[in-house]
């Protein structure tokens, strides 16, 4: 009998394929251009959409349903019809990071995820991804202190001048040329002395008039060719050039725009630029050499704007990103890594260490019980100082463990419990486990239905090992790992 009620994604939206999308967005204080003309365009489209403040949302996963506030909104949401876009607001502070991972682990389709994002925002950290990916980036170093200097200017070249950038920051803002290392040198101190780990990067300046802005949308970020064409969109390009002597193309700084063609070579770069980051949606900015034409990837922006490429297109870009997030054949999530033990909360007894068994074929998931005994069709049983009756809905055959040999015929009974935020029906047996190292054995089927991946090297990676538990200690006390709820 299979009844684990956490379903595949796929089955997920095929059950919802008639419920209509409803778009969440995620932004940074007040309301702007892009939030202003995405809720716009929604309407339009009579698309629902609702628009929070990241710095005061909040998300509650409940098993009645889904809520998510910001103290002027309270809207009910759901993984089969909801889609999060969040935008560079999320990555203010550790709550607006927790908010987008609460929803991640509810299995949300959220664009972009917390991950990218974070990795666009280190410059860089972006660098090194890109230049991993073999994609041309400028030679960069990093600064982390005022004798770094010299090595640093070295490992780019040892020419100036130099592109100095703050390792965050977005709209052209915390760029500067430098010409001489003496004003390298005074301006980092200044840096410095305004913030005192403040860490900068420095790159060699590529001669160009100009530089290209290009959004790309990519559906499955994990496919081995990111060129594929069923997996990609390039939505819109766009030349950038700076306004009087200004090196700094950004449209938010004066800069003009005018729609371009791309070569098939920009294309692929821009491509592959932004599936090594790991995003759905991304602004990709591409600088050409204009002494050989070599194409340089500055940098990719998870939270792009829209209003310059929108005004160079003469067309709102949103309404691409908008189709592309409700087409639910774009909706592929990420399987999430967790450790082999993982801390669940099950319902009535509390958290419990439960071990993550790849091995473990058998037809449902297996629980330690004390004073086990079965009336009927009823199966009463205790752990510890807590007493379940539950009803029995099928058998299982287990093997009867270190005092018998063979196998033995178990009931099985539904048992919920919470991990990352996902609600969990799962079938499961209650046998005595004290023989064993973890109260609680998840079985195969349960785990690929969560949609996660077993790292079977390392223990606790979602969730905080319980104080005093050790699995090598913990044979003979079917209770260590327990945390019985009050």
């Amino acid at each position: 009998m299979e009844l684990n009620r956490l379903m595949d994604f796929s089955d997920f939206i095929n059950e919802s394929s008639s419920t209509k999308a409803h778009i969440v967005m995620l932004i940074g204080g007040g309301t702007n251009e892009f939030s202003r003309s995405f809720e716009k365009e929604c309407k339009r489209k009579r698309i629902r959409v609702n628009v929070l403040d990241i710095d005061f949302t909040e998300v509650e996963i409940g098993k009645k349903g889904h809520i998510i506030k910001d103290g002027k909104q309270t809207v009910k949401i759901e993984p089969a019809s909801t889609i999060i876009i969040a935008r560079s607001g999320v990555l203010k502070s550790t709550h607006n990071k927790e908010v987008l991972t609460k929803l991640e682990n509810a299995k949300y389709f959220v664009v972009n995820r917390l991950k990218p994002m974070e990795v666009c925002e280190n410059k860089f950290i972006t660098c090194g991804i890109l230049e991993d990916a073999g994609v041309p980036v400028p030679k960069y170093a990093l600064v982390t202190s005022e004798d770094t200097l010299e090595d640093a200017v070295k490992q780019i070249g040892g020419k100036f001048p130099v592109v100095m950038k703050l390792l965050t920051g977005s709209k052209g803002i915390g760029v500067s040329i430098v010409d001489s290392f003496n004003s390298l040198k005074s301006v980092f101190q200044t840096i410095r002395k305004l913030d005192e780990i403040s860490e900068i990067m420095i790159q060699e300046k590529i001669e160009a008039k100009y530089d290209l802005r290009i959004h790309v949308l990519i559906k499955d970020v994990n496919v081995k060719d990111p060129t594929d064409t069923n997996n990609f969109q390039i939505i819109g390009a766009m030349r950038r050039n700076a306004v009087g002597k200004d090196f700094r193309t950004n449209y938010s700084l004066g800069g003009t725009v005018q729609r371009v063609k791309l070569t098939k070579e920009i294309e692929e770069v821009a491509i592959k630029s932004a599936s090594a980051t790991g995003c759905n949606w991304s602004g990709v900015d591409i600088m050409i050499d204009e002494k050989d034409g070599t194409p340089y990837v500055l940098e990719v922006n998870s939270s792009p704007g829209t209003e310059g490429i929108s005004k160079a297109l003469g067309t709102p870009i949103v309404n691409d990103v908008i189709k592309f997030v409700t087409d639910r054949e774009n909706w592929v999530l990420p399987s999430t890594q967790i450790g082999y033990l993982e801390m669940v909360d099950i319902e009535g007894l509390g958290d419990v260490v439960a071990k993550f068994d790849t091995g473990n074929g058998t037809l449902c998931c297996c629980l330690h019980g004390d004073n086990i005994e079965q009336k009927g069709k009823t199966l009463y049983f205790e752990i510890g100082p807590k007493k379940f009756n539950k009803k029995i809905i099928g058998y299982t055959d287990i093997s009867g463990g270190i005092h018998s040999k063979g196998t033995k015929k178990y009931p099985t009974i539904e048992m919920d419990f919470k991990f990352m935020g996902m609600n969990v029906t799962a079938e499961v047996a209650i046998l005595d486990r004290g023989h064993k190292s973890t109260p609680f054995l998840v079985n195969r089927r349960t785990m690929l239905n969560m949609d996660i991946i077993i790292n079977p090297d390392h223990k606790f990676i979602i969730t905080k090992r319980p104080e005093g538990y050790n699995q090598y200690k913990a044979k003979g006390k079917p209770h260590s790992g327990i945390d019985f709820e009050k």
